[in-house]
């Protein structure tokens, strides 16, 4: 079964968690996966697990979630702690004079690294593990409402109301950062407005007030990492000068869209208690839809930590290819103990890391890994993937924020993507991720191939209140750009017009 499809990423990343995955997900969980194996076409990698295994994971976890009192709330708890030690760690990781360091000491950092960003994944891949791949725990939790009365045309919008997060998340706080300096330009500067509206960043950014220009670099020096999806990428100053003339472009008071937003959230707050005592939700369940909610801010909480820890390691790994005359990309495709080995004893075999970086396979299972290229990655892929009817108009998922919406497909997977997004259109990914939020502003209506309903798709449509399908599968295999689609996220269809 393909797990995720991800565009950008390398053997250097994916391997703290496919290996992990495992070797020792069962720590905080009883459960491993049995075997898991990926492909590489340079930074572009798939990874699969065994369908039963996976599933019969997920079933595990969904057990726990429900029957094991206090087991959600751990998970949490857990997640948040991890992600400190992870951001506090990556804090400190030297991105400056690392010439001066010893090969020693480069390595104490790229295993120390792998060491603690293991860990965190053995509680924050629970809350994926049990829905993203099967939906394991969203039926559980629609057969309990299914119970209590609640038919097939208001399972979806009840579901949705009762897993609302009742706090912030990280992405919600920083938009609601950038919301507040609009806010600002516009009561102490309108004269501005008029040339975000109609310069180009670089003449914005030369023409803006010391205090302005100050509150968008602090901002920038708080959020610069989180378009580093996984290989590269960081924010500029003149990113965030685009955003902020995509608020002004609204023709809305960046205070009132503010204040909507917070009005927004409280009225979610408020809607669910009623809906929590009007179906008569006993104590225990109360408890799992809170928790369930908490789950998508911990989800964001964790990947900021995580995208700043990879994106530290560059400057690490930048270094080490520096030292031993290879590519970055060649050092990224090595695994850990062939790192060990090249700082410590200066042992490496170029030729072979030269063709992991352009096709590769990986193979992990308990206390064992492989890599495999040339041709005989190549047949073992042949046994596995599985062509794709695509020739189909309508697609099925789950509902991450329930509306309806039509318009024009765009086919956004990473942020270099976004220029050809409208207003109005419909985004179409594989999964989202925080690069392309600015362009999930823009949306009618949001597609996802990936994902459960605590996935960063849903966390985002709901609290942009944009229709969202998520766990379609196929979707951007299906659709290309241009395609005119209707989004009937109540129940999760999703049909193409013309």
């Amino acid at each position: 079964m393909l797990g995720e499809d991800i565009p950008n990423a390398d053997l250097f990343f994916s391997t703290i968690w496919l290996n992990g995955f495992v070797s020792f997900f069962d720590q905080n969980t009883g459960r491993a996966y049995n075997k898991i194996l990926c492909k590489y076409e340079g930074y572009h990698l798939w990874f699969y697990f065994g369908d039963k295994d996976a599933r019969e994971v997920a079933e595990h976890l969904a057990d726990k979630i429900i029957n094991e009192e206090g087991y959600a709330k751990e998970v949490n708890k857990n997640i948040i702690l991890e992600a400190d030690k992870l951001r506090s760690f990556a804090e400190k990781i030297p991105q400056i004079n690392l010439a001066k360091l010893s090969n020693e000491n480069l390595w104490q950092i790229y295993s120390d690294h792998n060491g603690i960003h293991g860990k965190y994944y053995t509680w924050a891949w629970i809350p994926v593990a049990v829905d993203m791949f099967g939906n394991n725990l969203t039926k559980r939790v629609k057969d309990y409402l299914f119970q209590k009365g609640v038919g097939n045309d208001n399972i979806n919008e009840f579901l949705v109301i009762l897993t609302q997060p009742t706090k912030k998340s990280l992405i919600f706080i920083e938009q609601e950062n950038l919301l507040k300096i609009a806010t600002t330009i516009a009561e102490k500067y309108e004269s501005l407005i008029n040339i975000f509206e109609n310069k180009e960043s670089a003449y914005i950014k030369d023409n803006l007030p010391l205090d302005i220009l100050s509150l968008i670099t602090e901002h920038h020096a708080k959020y610069y990492y989180t378009k580093h999806l996984w290989v590269s990428g960081e924010y500029s100053i003149e990113d965030y000068l685009i955003q902020l003339k995509d608020i002004f472009k609204t023709k809305q008071s960046p205070k009132v869209i503010l204040d909507k937003q917070s009005q927004k959230l409280e009225k979610s707050k408020q809607k669910k208690e009623k809906l929590l005592e009007h179906l008569q939700i006993d104590q225990k369940w109360k408890v799992i839809f809170e928790q369930y909610g908490d789950f998508m801010v911990t989800k964001i909480y964790r990947r900021y930590a995580q995208l700043l820890a990879v994106h530290h390691m560059s400057a690490i790994l930048k270094e080490i290819a520096r030292r031993f005359f290879i590519t970055e990309k060649q050092v990224r495709f090595m695994r850990v103990k062939e790192v060990e080995k090249m700082l410590l004893e200066n042992k490496y075999n170029e030729s072979e890391l030269l063709e992991r970086t352009k096709y590769c396979v990986y193979y992990a299972e308990r206390d064992d890994e492989k890599i495999f290229i040339g041709n005989e990655a190549k047949e073992i892929m042949k046994s596995i993937e599985k062509e794709v009817d695509i020739n189909i108009s309508e697609l099925k998922g789950e509902s991450g924020c329930v509306g309806y919406a039509k318009g024009r497909v765009k086919i956004i997977i990473r942020a270099e993507d976004m220029a050809k997004m409208e207003e109005g259109d419909i985004l179409v990914s594989i999964a989202t991720d925080p690069d392309i939020v600015p362009a999930m502003k823009k949306a009618a209506g949001i597609i996802t191939e990936q994902g459960g309903v605590t996935s960063h798709a849903a966390i985002v449509s709901r609290e942009l209140g944009i229709p969202c399908v998520i766990g379609t599968k196929i979707a951007t295999q299906v659709f290309k750009d241009g395609d005119m689609v209707e989004v009937d996220a109540n129940r999760g269809i999703v049909k193409k017009i013309f």
